[in-house]
């Protein structure tokens, strides 16, 4: 009895390594196809494993198709398994077009039928938390191929590492009068020769660049800016300062950004929240500014061991 139970358990592993080895050719497939279809904006998938036991990963798994197959229409006859994983795809928050852009790069890496719907499901990951498993980067890739195939622009602005101006807690002051303000213009051309360039498709958050976007500028921003709410406005890692001579054109936050701002590190006059602030052609040439250091409350929540 106990070695067929070892032997069960060995098997049940082998499934679960299996499968995250498949997930992780076909989203290296998907994106050499979508990077053919527009290699100058879109990015490697950043795909991660979360470090879990194997035999946690396949049950985990499993639950989690149970639960969405009872979630979805009852009208299985008339759905192909291409149409059921559009339509998982779309309730999980995307775009139609979107979700459709998916399932055909999925299809021209090779996917079909009832593998391509478990892949997808598998990639989502569990979604409800935020725990994302690669589909996220399939999604934004895909968006900024169809983006760009309907003519939207590459919008080009600079970034200023923290070190490169008064960044720190101690350089702020309150509103009343913020030290940006005091910068001479020596000081200010200084400052933005040292600045790095970043170009992303309009209709992007700046959080999301640094997420998603390609490029080294995009990867420079990604050392820098967190998003640990994944742009639901419930925390305030994807913090950036605006520079003084743009915030008429990217405009103020509202109320419920302010609120998080209050929490951020050192924030300024000029503040915004990356995943609040979405790029259009009026920014090409936009100078932000990076904080010295970046306040997250889950940092301070004490979970059980």
């Amino acid at each position: 009895f106990g070695r067929e139970r070892e032997k069960r358990l060995g098997d049940t592993k082998m499934i679960g390594h299996t499968l995250r080895l498949q997930r992780r050719h076909f989203i290296r497939q998907c994106t050499s196809f979508l990077s053919k279809e527009s290699p100058t904006v879109l990015s490697p998938i950043h795909h991660k494993i979360h470090p879990r036991d194997n035999n946690d990963i396949f049950i985990s798994s499993s639950s989690i198709v149970i639960r969405r197959t009872l979630a979805r229409s009852s009208n299985h006859s008339a759905e192909t398994p291409e149409d059921k994983a559009i339509t998982f795809v779309v309730s999980v928050g995307h775009e139609r077009r979107v979700a459709e852009g998916v399932v055909n790069a999925l299809k021209e890496s090779g996917m079909s039928g009832e593998m391509l719907l478990s892949m997808v499901r598998s990639m989502a990951g569990r979604w409800e938390v935020g725990e994302d498993e690669g589909l996220d980067a399939l999604v934004a890739s895909v968006k900024q191929t169809l983006d760009l195939s309907e003519g939207k622009k590459v919008v080009t602005f600079y970034v200023v590492p923290p070190n490169a101006w008064a960044s720190s807690q101690e350089d702020a002051i309150d509103e009343e009068h913020d030290v940006m303000h005091d910068e001479t213009e020596e000081e200010k051309k200084k400052m933005r020769t040292r600045a790095f360039v970043v170009e992303a498709v309009e209709g992007t958050s700046i959080a999301d660049v640094a997420k998603f976007g390609a490029g080294e500028g995009a990867s420079t921003l990604r050392d820098y800016v967190e998003c640990a709410c994944s742009g639901i406005m419930a925390c305030s890692t994807c913090h950036v300062v605006i520079d003084p001579e743009w915030f008429d054109v990217v405009g103020g936050p509202i109320e419920a950004e302010e609120d998080m701002l209050d929490l951020a590190y050192a924030p300024r006059s000029t503040s915004r929240l990356g995943c609040q602030v979405v790029l259009t052609k009026e920014h090409d040439g936009m100078v932000i500014r990076l904080p010295k250091g970046a306040n997250n409350m889950m940092d301070f929540i004490p979970f059980e061991d």
